[in-house]
């Protein structure tokens, strides 16, 4: 079988598994899953020459090792800074929302009930946090 890609359809790709693989270099949950990810990342970076983009992929002679521009690095870790600072402030909303609700309910109270107090309470964290960012807390 053989796969046809412009240069922009394989840079898209360079950047897909760069974003698919950071999680899994971040975790052991998987590590052989992790291994043949990398392996296969390096493949398609070696071919880098052939959709025209040696000038977005190097390789080091040294480590032996495919890598990419600065540029291209770049564009990758700021997809990846806008969601970690997403997740953040959903999972922080979200635990303490929770807390409060561990806290506040009927035992006795309905999913729906609890459900519907959880999104209140994630709300008024969201709203406080988009005004006051974490200038405000102060922890113990």
């Amino acid at each position: 079988m053989r796969i046809e890609l412009s240069k922009e359809q394989y840079l898209t790709l360079v950047k897909l598994l760069q974003l698919g693989n950071w999680p899994l270099g971040l975790t052991e949950a998987d590590l052989e899953l992790a291994g043949k990810a990398e392996e296969l990342e390096q493949y398609i970076f070696s071919l880098a020459q052939d959709f025209e983009a040696g000038d977005q992929i190097y390789f080091d002679r040294d480590e032996e090792y495919y890598y990419l521009s600065e540029p291209l690095k770049e564009t990758v870790e700021g997809i990846i800074d806008e969601y970690e600072e997403d997740v953040f402030w959903d999972q922080l909303t979200h635990k303490l929302a929770t807390l409060d609700l561990k806290r506040e309910i009927d035992i006795d109270a309905s999913i729906e009930e609890k459900i519907n107090r959880l999104y209140q309470l994630k709300a008024r964290y969201e709203k406080y946090f988009l005004a006051n960012g974490l200038e405000k807390i102060d922890i113990l």
